[in-house]
Parts: C-alpha cells; sequence; structure tokens
C-alpha cells in the first residue's frame, strides 16, 4: 500500500504563525576564541618544552670540557698529598674532594687504573636527589650522538707520572630531574593560562549574551514565531537594537495578520459566490434543462405516434439534455459539493474519494479514507477548505503523477485538524510550488489557515502530502466550555 512506503524529511512549504521553539544559537565566536587562545598556548608551551630539552642538552656538552680539567685537577692534588711516586701500582682514589663541586655541579665521574686497567672509582654526584620522574625523563635528553658525550682527563702522581685516567660525564639522571621541575614550572604557567582563559571566557560570555539573546529571537523570528520580542538590556546601543526588533516585529506580525485576515476573506468570498452561482444554476439551468428534457420526450412520444421521421431528432434532443444536466451536476459539485451541506464533512469526503478519477494508463485511482475523531468540532467555515485541500490533493496524484492507489487519513482533535494524503505516483518536482501546479493553491489557502504543509516522496516511489490547520480558538474553547 502506498501508506507503508517510508517517507523522506519533508520539505516545508508554509509556515504557522504560531509560537515555535527557539533553537539556542552557539556563539561561534566565543567558541572560535577560546580555541585559538588554547591552541596557541599549547603550541607555546610545546615549544618552550622542546627549547628547555636542547638547553639542557647544550648545557650538558658545553660544561663538560671545565667540569672535567676541575674534577682532575682536584684528583690530582689529592693523590699527590697522599701518595709518592713510588705508589703507582697500589693506589687509592676517594673521591671525597670532589663533594663540594658536587654540591654545585652535577656530573659523573669514574676512575680507572692504566696499569692493571681496573676501576678505582666510580660516582654520580649531585646536588639535589633524583626523583623517578627524573629517571624517566633522563632518556629524552641522552639521545642520539649526546648519549656518548664524555670528557677524559689524566691521573697523574708527583712528577707527572700517569696513573689512570678520569673520565667525565654528565649525570642524566639529575638533568631529568631538572627537566621535570622546569616542565612542571611550564605545568604551572598553562594551569594559571587556563584559569585565566575561563575567566576571560565567562567575561566574553557575559558580554555577548545580549547577542545570544538577538540571535535566539531571529531565531524564533525565522520559525514564523511572530510574538518573539527582546527584553530592554543595560546598555543604551543594544537597547536600541532591541526597541527597533520589538517594533519590526510587531509591524510585521500587525501586516502578516491583516495579510491573512484578507487572504482568509478572499476566499470565503471566492466560496460564497462558488455556493451564490451553484444555487443561481441549480434554481434556473438545472430547473429549465429539467422543463425542457421532459418536453423532449414529449415531442418523442408524440412524434413515435403521428410523425415517426422525427423520432430521431426528438431522441437526440432527449440525449442532448440529460448529458447537459450530468454536466451541470458536475460543475455544481465543483462549485459546492451538495453532500458538504446536506450530510456534512464525513460523508462528503466519502462521495469526494468514491468518484471515479481517470488516469493517463489504463484504469482509474482507487482511493480509500480514514476519519478519526470528531469532525463535528470544525467550523463551517473551515469544512469547505478541509474539503478542497483533500480534492486538490487527489486531483494532483491523477494529474501530476498517475496514481494507481491514494490513501486520505483525517484526524480531527482539540486543537487542530491534520490532513494526509499518500499516493504510489510518480511525482516530479513536487517538493517547489509553481504556477498551475495543485500545490501553489493549496500553499496559499493553509498559509491564510494559519497552518502547515509538508510535501515528501516516498521511497520507492510516490508522494506524501501532510497538511495541519488549527481551529480557531473558539471552536475548542466553546467545546471545553460545555
Amino acid at each position: 500500500m502506498p501508506h507503508s512506503h517510508p517517507v523522506v524529511p519533508a520539505r516545508r512549504l508554509a509556515h504557522p504563525a504560531a509560537a515555535l521553539p527557539a533553537a539556542r544559537p552557539v556563539l561561534y565566536l566565543r567558541r572560535a576564541l577560546i580555541w585559538r587562545i588554547v591552541l596557541i598556548a599549547a603550541a607555546v608551551l610545546l615549544s618552550l618544552a622542546a627549547w628547555e630539552v636542547r638547553v639542557l642538552r647544550q648545557a650538558a656538552t658545553a660544561e663538560l670540557p671545565a667540569t672535567a680539567s676541575l674534577v682532575a685537577q682536584l684528583l690530582n692534588d689529592d693523590l699527590a698529598r697522599r701518595t709518592s711516586s713510588f705508589d703507582r701500582i697500589d693506589i687509592e682514589v676517594p673521591l671525597t674532594p670532589l663533594d663540594r663541586l658536587g654540591r654545585r655541579i652535577s656530573f659523573c665521574v669514574e676512575v680507572q687504573h692504566l696499569m692493571r686497567d681496573r676501576l678505582l672509582a666510580q660516582s654520580c654526584l649531585s646536588e639535589e636527589p633524583v626523583s623517578n620522574a627524573g629517571r624517566l625523563l633522563a632518556p629524552w635528553i641522552r639521545t642520539g650522538k649526546i648519549e656518548k658525550a664524555q670528557a677524559t682527563r689524566l691521573l697523574q702522581l708527583q712528577a707527572g707520572i700517569r696513573a689512570g685516567t678520569i673520565v667525565v660525564t654528565p649525570n642524566w639522571d639529575s638533568l631529568g630531574q631538572m627537566l621535570w621541575e622546569r616542565w612542571l614550572v611550564l605545568g604551572g604557567f598553562g594551569l594559571g593560562f587556563v584559569v585565566v582563559v575561563a575567566a576571560v571566557a565567562l567575561l566574553v560570555d557575559r558580554s555577548l549574551r545580549p547577542a545570544n539573546e538577538v540571535l535566539a529571537a531571529l531565531a524564533r523570528l525565522e520559525g514564523g514565531d511572530l510574538t518573539a520580542r527582546l527584553p530592554p538590556f543595560a546598555l543604551n546601543e543594544l537597547r536600541n537594537i532591541a526597541d527597533s526588533f520589538n517594533r519590526l516585529a510587531a509591524r510585521w506580525a500587525a501586516t502578516t495578520a491583516r495579510q491573512r485576515l484578507l487572504t482568509e476573506r478572499l476566499l470565503q468570498v471566492r466560496e460564497e459566490e462558488r455556493r451564490r452561482l451553484a444555487r443561481e444554476l441549480h434554481d434556473e439551468m438545472g430547473q429549465s434543462l429539467a422543463a425542457l428534457r421532459a418536453e423532449a420526450e414529449v415531442v418523442a412520444t408524440l412524434a413515435g405516434q403521428s410523425l415517426p421521421q422525427l423520432q430521431p431528432s426528438a431522441d437526440a434532443m432527449s440525449r442532448t439534455t440529460a448529458h447537459l444536466l450530468e454536466g451541470l451536476q458536475r460543475v455544481l459539485s465543483d462549485l459546492r459539493p451538495p453532500a458538504l451541506d446536506r450530510f456534512g464533512l464525513g460523508q462528503a469526503l466519502q462521495a469526494l474519494v468514491a468518484q471515479p478519477r481517470r488516469r493517463v494508463a489504463q484504469g482509474g485511482l482507487q482511493a480509500t479514507l480514514d476519519i478519526s475523531g470528531d469532525t463535528s468540532r470544525i467550523p463551517d467555515s473551515m469544512r469547505v477548505h478541509v474539503y478542497r485541500i483533500v480534492q486538490e490533493a487527489l486531483t494532483n496524484a491523477v494529474r501530476h503523477g498517475d496514481a494507481a492507489q491514494a490513501r486520505v487519513h483525517v484526524a480531527c482533535t482539540e486543537r487542530q485538524v491534520s490532513i494526509e494524503v499518500t499516493d504510489n505516483g510518480s511525482h516530479v518536482g513536487v517538493a517547489v510550488p509553481v504556477p498551475g501546479h495543485g500545490l501553489l493553491g493549496m500553499s496559499e489557502r493553509v498559509s491564510a489557515l494559519g497552518g502547515t504543509l509538508a510535501v515528501a516522496p516516498c521511497l520507492p516511489g510516490g508522494m506524501r502530502l501532510a497538511v495541519t490547520l488549527p481551529l480557531p480558538p473558539t471552536a475548542w474553547a466553546t467545546e471545553q466550555a460545555a
């Protein structure tokens, strides 16, 4: 069935003047400003962190020769005081002379014996303890060729006798600790910067709050809510903008209301004129054609008795008169459906759906009707509009879609009437109302009644037309009072 097809999102052709939920506008300026500041700050912090690594690497290699020379001088002086030139083999090299130097400079020292090729002393001196974080960051500094950075000096006895070698290397763990401490400082600056950015964001949000309200009011106005108004602002310039906006919205609402009343009045006048014309055609032409048909039958009877040669002409007159009466009944039904006044909206719609409609292809349109709710809630002035909308929708289904099946559903609630017509036709360009297409007149009619009209193609084929008409407040207010 056509109504079982999935439906793609509809395109709305007419917007109601009733209040719509206002879309919450996004402050793109605040978001863009915060993101730009955060990205710049992150880039600066990362650059500073990388710069600190580079500075520590350069410091480790630049100070290494001077540190090695000072270490060698201290150890050689101590060794010269404690030993003689003949104690070349059995010597001991304590590193206590380097304690004072280690409290100022961090380095690692290794003393090797020259003749016996054994390690005499080894230690890493640092002025501060090293944490686990410092040890983890040490490999960040000790990478590449710098890992082999070292300075070698001679260990000498008195008279310049060579006793071994002194190898001085950077204290990578200590440098990692220094990097960790500097990164903590940068992190503190970053945290403080985040706090500053948050404060700035609050200030910007507070400053742009009136702009947010203006955007929200514009969104409501664009959605058809003509009751949207701006509150009075503290700033004079913004107050002037709010006053101008409120005056424009009020004038637009008044103009729209006048246009709607004028369009509704034109529709009522047209329907009244159709009713008057239908009544006059029925009273004058209908009775004349009926009398002419009766006279033609009398002539046919007399001709059959006395003048047989007049019989064909009399029969032709009778057929022509009957054909004219049938055509007149169709015109009267189009001008003003008689079932609408005699039997009500439900029976009129049943008769409308049951009318035969010729298609381009073989066969006719098979339409079904489903009514839910009490249609007696619909005022008399709106019933003809509901009838015309269903009539035009079925006409479009045949004329523009060559549909074979259609389903009409009319639902009446306390405050609105919903009309849905689905078919299985092949519609082209139904989403845009153009002159000559029934959607244009239907859109104008629905807009004048303050309703909505949505058109959407069905999958795999067909069209769905949905109309919502609000009932006048007097209709449901009177029902509630009763």
